[in-house]
């Protein structure tokens, strides 16, 4: 390039013949320069006629692309958006079906599912409702007779001792499964109140170990069997009464179902964010609990054994206790010794500093 203008150069060395096949260089070079003034319009033209006639084309042509390519992507992001309602709960979502492609017969197909879906949930929960309905009344029916029965029952065991061994063990056999119904009942009516979301909590600053004695002490466990590690001076604010039902139900289940002695442990400890958590463990000495149980472990009615169908308990204690737990804003869960024996441990945010210890 020379002041504007493109030019060809060919350069070509000169040799000289020294024989048939000897050649020796000349040292001389000779160049050839051609103007390549014509082929520089003829560039200049293309590059022209492109950016006149091609770039307005392609823009001409890519609009109507982006239209359809938006007309088909649209209804695949209302299907994705209506997937997702769909997943967090809202079932009354519906797609608004446009054309007679197959992105139509798409949208129609999620309709018919998510309105078949929708009764389905509804039927369930309407049954689930009349369910817990039905064993809240027949809970509150059965109340009041179990009150006399009980009372019954309790002088027919006091004068079992006078009585034939036949009347006498027909006696107390009536008398510990009343016992047994009562409990029965009154768990259904606890259970009824969570699922009706009537349960509340009366909150009091309490010392936390002196609790925890009270429970194991009105429940007779100070006979060795319960061993306990509760160091003085925590204190919280929690319902006394749920709080109580929480240790008691997951004594008497290590008692039961583990074996003695049974552990109940209690410390504080902070965390980096939020507030510090109080820490109850239950620890018994039994077998431990199977892996394929753990997962049920707080479910209703739940027998890890065939053989446990007729046991002193209402199958209702651990699910009322993860009730009461987590009413409280807490968490509890079901594990392994590494030495052996099933430990259940309660984490519950503190509500108040610690006093001491």
């Amino acid at each position: 390039m020379r002041d504007g203008v493109p030019y060809l150069t060919i350069a070509m060395p000169t040799l000289f013949k020294t024989g048939p096949e000897g050649r020796l260089p000349s040292g001389l070079v000779l160049y050839a320069v051609m103007r390549m003034t014509d082929e520089q319009v003829n560039v200049d033209a293309l590059l022209l006629a492109a950016r006149d006639g091609a770039l307005p084309g392609l823009a001409v042509a890519l609009i109507p692309g982006l239209l359809a390519a938006r007309s088909v992507l649209r209804p695949v992001r209302e299907l994705r958006r209506a997937a997702q309602n769909m997943g967090s709960g809202r079932l009354d979502t519906r797609i608004t079906v446009r054309g007679g492609d197959e992105l139509a017969d798409l949208a129609r197909t999620f309709n018919d599912s998510a309105g078949k879906l929708e009764a389905s949930v509804r039927e369930l929960r309407e049954a689930e409702a009349r369910a817990r309905r039905f064993a809240s009344d027949v809970s509150h029916e059965l109340r009041t007779p179990l009150a006399g029965m009980l009372a019954v029952t309790e002088v027919l065991d006091e004068d079992a001792g006078r009585l034939d061994p036949d009347t006498a063990r027909a006696v107390r056999l009536v008398s510990n499964e009343t016992g047994k119904l009562a409990v029965l009942v009154e768990d259904l009516m606890e259970i009824s109140r969570f699922d009706a979301r009537a349960a509340e909590l009366n909150s009091d600053e309490v010392d936390l170990a002196e609790t925890i004695g009270k429970t194991l002490q009105h429940r007779h466990w100070t006979d060795g069997r319960v061993r306990t590690e509760l160091p003085s001076g925590i204190r919280a604010r929690l319902d006394p009464r749920r709080f109580d039902i929480v240790i008691a139900n997951l004594v008497g289940n290590a008692l039961r179902h583990g074996g003695a002695p049974v552990t109940v442990s209690l410390r504080s400890e902070a965390r980096s964010s939020g507030p510090p958590v109080l820490i109850v463990q239950v620890a018994d000495s039994g077998p431990g609990i199977r892996p394929e149980v753990l997962p049920h472990i707080f479910d209703r009615f739940y027998k890890a054994d065939a053989a446990r169908a007729r046991s002193a308990g209402s199958g209702l204690g651990l699910a009322i206790t993860l009730e009461n737990v987590r009413l409280h804003g807490g968490t509890v869960r079901a594990g392994n010794l590494p030495a052996g024996g099933a430990v259940f441990t309660v984490e519950i945010p503190l509500q108040v500093e610690e006093a001491g210890g």
